[in-house]
């Protein structure tokens, strides 16, 4: 049983048509959003395009599990935390931080900063940032709200840490290991059985706001065919998410 999940339905965004090539996927979604036709959305986000994208998002008819595209609209999870109205915690799976400081990109929002904005929100009491490469974070850190925690053994001890009742789940497929995904990131060595296992850990435990899935690896439709074995990786390890959130 989801305990706080607001809906079990599953939204689309539509930046870049990595989905449309994912069928069982798709047939599977309950909404769509187009995203498409937005530019200077790409890796970072404008004031004009967060506007809008913004705008799009609140039109959506439900607040379930949202799947974004590729790592590089990762900052789209900041804009479904903003409506988020009650104390929570993120719990982010990601071999990247996503908490730099932008250089000389004032008024961006980025896939690379856009923890540090999150970090912001009043509502927001903590981020666990699960899945840190080694090469970053070899011991279990906190900085402010931000808690870098590579240690792959979670369950009980990271409960125990979570101040909220209230979570958000944040996953970018990099975390997982070459086996389970292909992105157009570096990738972490996390198996995807633990990803799943720490899932369902949160969602019997905690009341789960909402979810959401990045990760995936853009492919023009010249060279879909190419690709196609690492399409169909990427959704299964999508339908292997939404199987546990739903389930």
């Amino acid at each position: 049983m989801i305990m706080g999940l607001l809906h079990r339905d599953v939204t689309l965004l539509n930046f870049d048509d990595v989905y449309p090539k994912q069928r069982q996927l798709a047939r599977l979604a309950d909404e769509w959003i187009q995203l498409t036709d937005i530019r200077e959305a790409n890796l970072f986000c404008t004031d004009r395009s967060r506007s809008e994208i913004s705008r799009r998002l609140s039109r959506r008819k439900s607040r379930g599990i949202t799947f974004i595209g590729n790592g590089n609209y990762h900052y789209v999870t900041y804009l479904l935390l903003r409506e988020i109205n009650k104390p929570f915690s993120l719990i982010l799976f990601d071999n990247h931080t996503d908490a730099k400081t932008p250089d000389g990109l004032p008024g961006l929002l980025t896939c690379g900063s856009w923890v540090q904005e999150a970090a912001k929100l009043p509502h927001l009491e903590a981020v666990f940032l699960i899945g840190v490469g080694e090469r970053d974070f070899r011991l279990r850190e906190t900085r402010g709200k931000i808690t870098f925690w590579p240690d792959p053994r979670r369950g009980e001890e990271l409960l125990s840490a979570i101040p909220t009742e209230h979570v958000y789940i944040s996953i970018d497929k990099d975390v997982l290991d070459r086996a389970f995904a292909a992105t157009n990131w570096d990738h972490g060595t996390m198996h995807l059985r633990d990803l799943l296992q720490d899932l369902r850990t949160l969602i019997r435990n905690k009341q789960v706001l909402g979810v959401d899935v990045c990760g995936e690896l853009p492919v023009s439709p010249a060279e879909a065919w190419i690709h196609t074995d690492r399409i169909r990786l990427n959704e299964r390890a999508n339908l292997s998410i939404l199987e546990s959130v739903r389930a």
